[in-house]
């Protein structure tokens, strides 16, 4: 009896470690996803189109696998944290590029029949679930692989979760802008360039630290910066197509015909 009972209760207490380690991981993931639910004030999405988006962030993990390889066989793909031109060239190409081309992918296939796509902060709202169920995801995998999960918790809590939730706003705010009348080129790149841009400075920040020990102070407060500058950026972002909205739906004085109803948005 006493031979079958250790081994049960070991297993158990595996299974409740995995269970803290992914509720762990994903507690930030929860936490930016209510708050950005709830900017979405004037008309919230259903919340199971939410969850769509969230499994769709989800599976943009395994899609950015399948293009880093096609990456690798066109000679792009590297890894080589040993250089500064290394830790550039991996950001971009290992990281950066498939990844963000990944939940492009995916945030175009929630939205491209979705009818409640219908105001500008849908757009980043969306993109947030996204991007939200590729960090939440890959927060923990790399929980499960790191020996101190919980300082790797604390310290991807407050940096590579959140900055992948603040790149994919950035998304959405260029692809509600194109999808709702901005037909420029500049809009149309801004939608991938952005998010890749500032995905690829925030990662090859993070991986030059352990290659200069004696620029980490310089580096910390660059990647600090840049950390501000994004959150700065979201809040900005955010606030613009709040305000968008709002004007639209808000009626307009009455004019005697009757009509109180607020315009279609553009391109609808």
């Amino acid at each position: 009896m006493a031979g079958g009972v250790l081994p049960l209760l070991a297993l158990n207490k595996i299974i409740a470690m995995l269970l803290l380690i992914i509720v762990t991981a994903l507690l930030p993931v929860l936490i930016l996803g209510w708050w950005i639910y709830q900017k979405d004030s004037l008309r919230p999405e259903p919340l199971r189109m939410l969850y769509k988006a969230f499994l769709y962030g989800v599976g943009s993990t395994f899609v950015t696998l399948v293009i880093t390889q096609l990456l690798g066989m066109i000679g792009l793909f590297v890894y080589d944290l040993g250089s500064f031109r290394g830790a550039v060239s991996t950001a971009l190409f290992a990281a950066a590029l498939p990844e963000e081309m990944a939940k492009l992918l995916m945030l175009w296939l929630v939205l491209r029949n979705n009818p409640y796509y219908d105001e500008y902060l849908d757009g980043i709202v969306y993109a947030a679930c996204v991007g939200l169920g590729f960090a939440g995801t890959e927060n923990i995998m790399y929980l499960l692989q790191s020996e101190d999960w919980i300082g790797t918790a604390i310290m991807r809590g407050v940096t590579a979760v959140p900055a992948h939730f603040a790149i994919a706003c950035a998304m959405g705010y260029f692809y509600s802008k194109r999808h709702f009348g901005d037909r420029s080129t500049v809009t149309a790149v801004c939608v991938l360039a952005v998010p890749v841009l500032i995905h690829w400075v925030y990662d090859a920040l993070a991986f030059s630290e352990g290659i200069y020990p004696a620029l980490s102070v310089v580096i910390n407060a660059l990647f600090v910066l840049l950390i501000w500058r994004v959150y700065k950026g979201t809040m900005r972002r955010i606030a613009e197509l709040q305000q968008r909205d709002h004007d639209r739906l808000t009626p307009p004085p009455f004019d005697g015909n009757g009509s109180t109803m607020p315009p279609p948005l553009p391109g609808q």
